[in-house]
């Protein structure tokens, strides 16, 4: 098995040492350039475990302050969320509908009344965060698809925040918690099925509609608390590294490294410090 990743960068594996005991590392230093139907070509099965989709911060004063967080963190850990009265999502795709899916798991400790989605959209421009609910878990989800946010203010902690309207007006509202859930799936996810909670869709691991791709690591977790997301994670990996054992075709015996040393600059890593940013 080979694990692609564009950094060597101690992490959690999702199961990915489950799936295969003889791993190794490859260090692709542009890995959004690798495709998906290039994978698909050369390997005879691809597993999607990535670990984070950290872009960048929220281009906005105030970013920094206690209760803007990333949309990793709220999925990673739904218990861990800051309490709230109104939180603030800010992205318009798949991360924002699974960030608000987590900030709403976290409305069972009581206060929580309102997710507000800013989505940034132009006008006439449709989001995926269009089709969410109007209420998750008992909390009403204001989706603003052409609002947009314009700075985070508090005092060491985020108290409120202003935003722009879908008439261009500004507005200031209370608000306790942000979340940065700007930015989409790499590249070479494009095309995978997903729900509109934001997870792929797949049975046992395996992606739908396919049979030979499989999905490890936040993606593919649908428990109801962070603890049966760790249990499900488990589960799935062991399904995948059952199902793997009937992929291998053609490809089996033509190593992929030369591909990827001659078109994406690639090495093979000496440790495997690593997690799997993307199994393959």
């Amino acid at each position: 098995m080979d694990i692609l990743v564009s950094s060597l960068v101690a992490d959690d594996r999702y199961g990915v040492e489950r799936v295969c005991s003889q791993v190794r590392t490859i260090v692709v230093p542009e890995l959004e350039s690798v495709s998906r139907g290039d994978l698909i070509a050369r390997y005879d099965a691809v597993v999607y475990a990535f670990t984070s989709f950290r872009d960048r911060p929220l281009p906005v004063p105030g970013a920094g302050l206690g209760g803007s967080v990333w949309a990793d963190d709220i999925t990673d850990d739904p218990a861990g969320v800051p309490d709230w009265s109104r939180a603030i999502v800010v992205g318009l795709g798949q991360r924002a509908c699974a960030a608000v899916r987590a900030v709403a798991r976290s409305a069972r400790r009581g206060g929580a009344q309102e997710i507000v989605v800013l989505g940034g959209c132009l006008p006439g421009q449709r989001a995926v965060v269009d089709g969410l609910p109007a209420r998750l878990e008992g909390v009403a989800i204001d989706v603003r698809g052409q609002g947009r946010l314009l700075q985070i203010r508090g005092r060491g902690h985020v108290d409120a925040v202003v935003t722009r309207e879908r008439d261009g007006s500004s507005q200031v509202r209370a608000a306790q918690l942000v979340v940065n859930a700007t930015g989409e799936l790499p590249a070479v996810m494009a095309g995978l099925p997903m729900h509109s909670s934001g997870l792929i869709a797949h049975e046992g691991g395996c992606i739908a509609g396919t049979a030979h791709e499989f999905v490890l690591g936040p993606l593919q977790s649908r428990g109801a608390t962070a603890e049966e997301d760790a249990r499900a994670s488990g589960v799935v990996a062991d399904q995948v590294a059952r199902r793997l054992h009937d992929c291998r075709g053609a490809w089996s015996q033509v190593d992929p490294f030369e591909w990827l040393e001659f078109r994406h600059c690639a090495v093979v890593a000496a440790d495997l410090s690593r997690a799997a940013v993307m199994a393959s």
